[in-house]
């Protein structure tokens, strides 16, 4: 499992770093209000990054089919399989903080309706 979120390209790092940025304030919001709205903002961020990092990857596989005489199939399976691991890992992390700034909002009483 590990491995494989290593195998998502250099986007991958970005999205660690956009997580560790949303872990520090949910970890700042532990005793009161701390720019609780970035914990969203950031978690939106991170899904935005997956998605464009897998219009880039897919992109780039499309642009091999021209070429798929001298590349096996698998090899370009396998390289779009690695663009769809970033979507993937920005969408879990947008649940993560969803589910964590609404914690905040509620423990905070911050939610004005």
């Amino acid at each position: 499992m590990f491995q494989s979120l290593l195998n998502g390209g250099p986007f991958m790092m970005v999205l660690f770093i956009l997580f560790a940025a949303i872990i520090f304030i949910a970890v700042k919001n532990m005793k009161e209000p701390f720019h609780t709205n970035g914990i969203i903002l950031l978690g939106i961020l991170t899904a935005f990054v997956g998605i464009l990092a897998t219009w880039i990857g897919v992109n780039s596989a499309l642009n091999t089919i021209p070429d798929i005489s001298r590349i096996a199939p698998h090899i370009l399976l396998n390289g779009v399989n690695t663009a769809l691991i970033t979507t993937f890992t920005g969408g879990v992390i947008l649940l993560i903080s969803t589910a964590t700034w609404y914690y905040f909002i509620k423990k905070h009483n911050l939610l004005v309706v």
